[in-house]
């Protein structure tokens, strides 16, 4: 009945408009839009004038519709969506602190931080960064107020800012010892030798660690350990080297050595050729395109020339590194890492210290020598060390004693980037590395 009723009444209002279309006013209300009239089909030539008339068409409408975003029912316009392509170029290019937050955006974002690809497309970001935002230093120091403690600084506010703020790094097993020892950095990942006999892998970035397999060493009088920390890509894997150094018998003041080399796909230590040339010096191994680097003390040496020496990660052989023609008065050599490119400091006496890089590595013709550095007027400081890093600009980081200093070879002009005054009291070493997303403790992150 309800439904005769409507059927009854909506015939009636037609036939109404029917007889008012007769006489059509300017101001019949039936033409307003969505008024009943326009709930039927019509073909009438009055109904296709009123279509016309409409402010605006149903066609119309609809596309605008389509152009314009809805809303939610809380008002707020939906996220704009945009190209996975423009999303990974974007996310390639910020800190890792920025994309541990972000991978609790969605699911997707997790999974892409997370994937290897992304992880070495943005390793090679931050290595290839020449403004060196994503770079840092790590400074093994002692301090009268807080003992020894290894802390950490932006490269490009020693660079570039009058001061200097650090951090500390946390790790296990940490202690106020001065046997706590940076033995290097490669793609983010540090390797720190506490005691000589206990080795951890940890990124600082992103705050995880990871504990090697002891060895059963421990630190004996008239011995001493020296490692080396590197990445082989023929396999995809980090591998620690421990040469074990003591006085043989039968040779006044000799020494020989054990060597073994930790794999992280495998997890374990396994020996290997012992060390030829000689016992390298105290400093941990250089690595540099594949291989670990040491300066070697040999028993015919009389003066400081030495010999450096290198490890083939990959085919796990040695052999000897040529040098360039340091010249007359030549001293003590010093192995660094610029650039990727191993380099040299050699020392000529009290007078001055040039820089040398092997810009080919294996390549004796490619060793160019980058940097002149006048002995410096600076009470105190007698020696340089370590080479470190180079700006855009020519300026030169270097380990100086026990502080770190710059020189600027276009103004022939020194100086030391300012620490707060409470930060340590001297510096035992310094390394350079890259804010990374690899793990220590996930296998084959790198492929």
């Amino acid at each position: 009945m309800l439904h005769s009723s409507v059927t009854v009444i909506r015939t009636n209002k037609f036939r109404e408009m029917e007889n008012q279309n007769q006489e059509p006013t300017p101001t019949q209300p039936n033409q307003r839009l969505g008024s009943p009239s326009q709930e039927l089909p019509s073909t009438s030539s009055n109904e296709q004038t009123q279509k016309r008339n409409r402010p605006e068409s149903p066609q119309r409408k609809s596309d605008d519709s389509a152009q314009s975003p809805k809303r939610s029912r809380n008002g707020s316009l939906p996220p704009p969506s945009f190209p996975q392509e423009i999303i990974f170029e974007i996310l390639l290019n910020l800190p890792v602190q920025s994309l541990l937050r972000f991978r609790c955006v969605s699911k997707p974002w997790k999974s892409l931080i997370a994937d290897n690809f992304f992880i070495k497309k943005h390793l090679k970001r931050a290595q290839n960064d020449p403004e060196f935002s994503k770079k840092r230093v790590l400074i093994n120091t002692s301090s009268i107020q807080t003992g020894s403690s290894i802390k950490s600084c932006s490269l490009k506010s020693i660079f570039e800012d009058p001061n200097v703020n650090t951090s500390e790094i946390e790790y296990p097993s940490k202690e106020a010892s001065r046997y706590d020892w940076i033995v290097g950095s490669c793609n983010g990942l540090i390797c720190i030798a506490i005691r000589e006999d206990t080795v951890l892998l940890l990124n600082p970035t992103l705050r995880v660690s990871k504990r090697l397999p002891d060895l059963g060493f421990k630190k004996r009088r008239g011995c001493y350990t020296v490692y080396g920390f590197g990445f082989d890509a023929s396999v995809d894997d980090y591998k620690v080297v421990r040469v074990f150094c003591y006085q043989s018998k039968g040779f006044e003041d000799g020494y020989e050595s054990i060597v073994r080399v930790y794999s992280m796909r495998t997890n374990c230590w396994r020996r290997i050729q012992d060390f030829p040339f000689g016992v390298p010096f105290s400093e941990a191994g250089k690595h540099v395109d594949g291989t670990l680097n040491w300066a070697v003390f040999s028993r015919q040496c009389r003066d400081f020339s030495c010999t450096i020496v290198s490890l083939d990660l990959a085919q796990e052989t040695y052999k000897e590194v040529t040098q360039p023609c340091y010249g007359n008065g030549a001293g003590e050599r010093i192995l660094g890492v610029l650039d990727g490119c191993l380099c040299v400091l050699c020392s000529y006496g009290r007078l001055y210290a040039e820089v040398w890089v092997m810009k080919e590595y294996g390549k004796r013709e490619s060793w160019t020598k980058l940097v002149t550095i006048p002995y410096t007027p600076i009470p105190g400081y007698e020696m340089f060390l370590t080479p470190l890093s180079v700006s855009k600009s020519g300026e030169i980081l270097l380990r100086f004693e026990v502080n770190m200093l710059l020189y600027n070879p276009k103004k022939n002009m020194f100086r030391i980037p300012m620490f707060p005054y409470d930060a340590f009291s001297y510096i035992d070493q310094q390394e350079v590395y890259e804010e990374s997303l690899v793990s220590p403790t996930v296998d084959n992150q790198h492929r």
